[in-house]
């Protein structure tokens, strides 16, 4: 609600014991109306009398009418007579105007009419309706990595400057209040950063002038920068060792590369790689997935190799060391060669002919495979020619028997006679 309080209390001479008391106040941009304390004495004169209010706005060296009077009622006796004026009938007085002054006296009259003039109030009404704004606000953060993030142990520090002199700003951040330091235009708060959760740290800046005319409140830094808080420290996940082994992938000798694979739970940086005790080198970086490598060499020590990833976020956050892998695969460096040996048995073995047409080139000077003697050995000749020599045999046997046969039954003898010619072959070789 719109509203300033003004009391101006005019001193008479027929009040003996007191004391005037001087006082600074404003007139500003939610002021509705103006208070004026005019006391009264004890006095039955004064019922049904009324009291002018007059206003100055040249230091006292003319005062007009403001508004019409006020009478005075039985109850207003021996008391303080208090007078409200509206902000339309003071504003359109002539005179008024920003960062005016404006003096306050009264004339009072009895029901008879007498009147007496009471002096000029000490209280003296500034006119101030200017909002204050912000001429600059500036957040900084003492991490040394990004000014634009926090870790729990850094602090951010708003530095305010306003058009005019205010009264110490309210600074509301991340939810709880924050007093302010400085003096006049010039405001500084310091917020540490470990009362904030985790995300981009909010605040909200309430302020007003001397004359209490409210700011505009104020959510974001002249420069429009948006300071975020981490404290979550960064994890490493899907850490995978291989090497470049053709044999196994677990397994390297000199010459062999390892490959350490792994992907970040958020951006990193500060990267410290060793395997083997040796610095690895970058080999890609693909979004959040990192692959590192090392070649090995005589250098390098034989067995399981060690491995040591240190890294830190973009706020600083330090990652806690890791030195195994997500499915604790090891990689093992050998350059030891088997035991030295020597053969000691030797010896042939007879097998199956083997088949050599097949073997001689179509592009050879004779293409019938038999070289340039024409023809070839009888160790070379296939079993299947044997096989194909052997049954022509049987079947040649075989004809001259039924030619046998038919002779002998056509001349009327039986048809085993036929078989005399062997049975005397097999006698005379048994005799």
């Amino acid at each position: 609600m719109r509203h300033v309080l003004l009391s101006t209390f005019l001193l008479f001479s027929f009040l003996p014991g007191q004391e005037a008391t001087a006082s600074k106040i404003y007139w500003n941009s939610l002021s509705t109306d103006v208070n004026v304390g005019v006391p009264l004495a004890d006095d039955e004169s004064l019922k049904g009398g009324r009291i002018q209010i007059r206003v100055s706005f040249n230091a006292g060296k003319s005062f007009s009418d403001l508004g019409d009077p006020f009478f005075i009622e039985k109850r207003d006796i021996d008391d303080l007579k208090e007078i409200s004026i509206q902000d339309n009938v003071f504003e359109s007085m002539p005179g008024f105007k920003e960062g005016g002054e404006a003096h306050f006296i009264a004339e009072i009259w009895d029901k008879a009419g007498n009147s007496i003039l009471g002096e000029v109030s000490d209280s003296v009404l500034t006119i101030d309706e200017t909002i204050p704004t912000i001429v600059s606000l500036m957040v900084t953060s003492s991490n040394s990595l990004d000014p634009s993030l926090a870790m729990p142990a850094d602090s951010l520090t708003f530095d305010l400057i306003a058009s005019e002199p205010i009264d110490p700003p309210l600074f509301e951040i991340n939810g709880d209040d924050f007093a302010a330091v400085g003096f006049e235009k010039s405001w500084k708060t310091i917020y540490p950063a470990e009362e904030a959760d985790d995300g981009p740290i909010t605040f909200e800046i309430r302020f007003n002038d001397i004359a209490q005319n409210p700011g505009e409140p104020v959510t974001t830094t002249s420069d429009k920068k948006i300071i975020t808080k981490d404290g979550t420290i960064p994890e490493l996940d899907n850490i995978i060792l291989f090497t470049s082994n053709q044999y196994d992938t677990s397994l390297a000798v000199k010459g062999d590369s390892v490959f350490l694979q792994f992907t970040a739970s958020e951006p990193v940086r500060d990267l410290n790689v060793t395997l083997d005790h040796n610095e690895a080198i970058r080999k890609s970086e693909d979004s959040l997935t990192f692959t590192f490598f090392h070649v090995f060499t005589e250098s390098d020590t034989e067995g399981v190799i060690p491995m040591a990833i240190e890294f830190n976020d973009m706020a600083g956050n330090v990652g806690e060391l890791v030195d195994e892998t997500s499915d604790d695969s090891e990689i093992t460096y050998d350059m030891t060669p088997p035991a030295a040996f020597k053969v000691e048995t030797v010896g042939s073995f007879q097998g199956k002919q083997k088949e050599l047409i097949d073997d001689v080139s179509p592009d050879s000077p004779d293409s019938t495979g038999l070289g340039t003697s024409g023809s070839i050995g009888l160790s070379s000749i296939p079993d299947l020619y044997i096989m194909i020599t052997a049954g022509v045999l049987v079947l040649f046997c075989l004809i001259i028997w039924i030619s046998w046969f038919k002779i002998f039954s056509k001349a009327g003898q039986a048809g085993w006679k036929a078989l005399v010619p062997f049975f005397n072959i097999f006698v005379f070789t048994k005799i």
